[in-house]
Parts: structure tokens; sequence; C-alpha cells
């Protein structure tokens, strides 16, 4: 059901639990047996935290935006179709009641029955029209789209995937920051993971 509220942006949702993950860094810091395996995780984790932090500020502040702003169209979508229905509902009861006081030959409330049902009608092309100029379900599926993409980039970043593979940082984050900025603008990677 769609909400009568605005909806409030998650300004620190993270994706990664920070908490669960450092204790998965103490079980396995705990569980080590050299000296190292300790510094390979302690490197590790580092290297996880250091990346985390980048994307707050290149990655998830779009990826956010785009997710609230899929979230606002989702809840205009639904709310105008709930709007549409209840439009249509009162719309066949007054018509229902028009062919009642049409049968029964009481003329005052006939037009009284047909002006509240010009009253819906009008209701109804005003609703049609507002929702018509931005309509909120191509709008909502774009930014779901661009939410979900970014989303992906973070994790593919953070496993150092194609095409974050590489162990230069440099290139690494200027790669990170180009694929966002492309996604944010509409342009999507292909499978390969390339744009």
């Amino acid at each position: 059901m769609p909400l009568f509220r605005p909806l409030k942006p998650q300004i620190d949702d993270p994706l990664i639990d920070l908490n669960k993950m450092t204790a998965v860094y103490d079980e396995l810091i705990k569980d080590a047996k050299t000296a190292e395996e300790k510094a390979a995780y302690a490197a590790a984790f580092q290297r996880v935290q250091d990346d985390i932090e980048f994307m707050k500020h290149n990655l998830l502040r779009l990826q956010r935006v785009r997710d609230h702003d899929a979230k606002k169209n989702q809840n205009n979508y639904r709310l105008y179709q709930i709007l549409f229905l209840g439009l249509a509902a009162v719309a066949a009861a007054l018509g229902s009641l028009q062919a009642l006081s049409l049968s029964s030959g009481d003329r005052q409330q006939l037009a009284i029955f047909a002006f509240l049902e010009t009253l819906v009608a009008l209701a109804a092309v005003f609703l049609a029209t507002i929702s018509g100029r931005e309509p909120p379900l191509p709008r909502w599926l774009d930014s779901r789209r661009k939410a979900e993409q970014l989303r992906r980039e973070y994790f593919r970043f953070l496993l150092n995937m194609a095409p974050y593979e590489d162990n230069n940082d440099v290139k690494r984050r200027m790669s990170l920051s180009e694929r966002a900025a492309n996604i944010n603008r509409g342009v999507y990677p292909d499978e390969s993971g390339l744009i």
C-alpha cells in the first residue's frame, strides 16, 4: 500500500554492516594459525574498510539518491493506481444509481447522480493528466535500475572483480568514479563489466 506521508531518504543506510564485518574479522584473527595469516587478514580488512570509506562519497550517495527516487516513484505509482480504482468504483456506483433513478422516473435524482458522475469523471481526467505529465512507472523502473546497478558496482569493487582487478588503487578508484557517474546518467555497462 502506498504511504501518504513523504518518504525520507536513508542518509546513512550502509550496504554492509560494519559491526558484523568486524565480528567476522575478529573470528578470522582468532582462528589464524600464523602471524602471516593474521597480517594478511589485517591487510585485507584494512583495504575493505578503505574501499568502503571511499565509496561512501563516490558511489553510495548516488545509490541512495536513486534508491530514494525509486521508492518515491513506486509510492506515487501505487497511489495513482489506487485512486483510479477508487474513482472507477465510485463511477460504477453512481452509474447504477443513475440507472435505478431512471427506471423509477425520478428526474431530480437522475440529475443529481449525473452531476456527481460528471464530477467523478473530471477528477479522473485531472488525475490522468497529472500522472501522465511525468509518469511514475517509467521513472520508478529507471531509478530502480540505476540504484541496483550502483549497488552491483559497490560489491564488484569490494571483490576486485573486472574492471576493478587492477592493483593500482588510483586506477581502480578512477574507474569506479567514472562508471558510477555513467550509471547515474543512464549509461549502463555490458555484461563483461565494461562500458
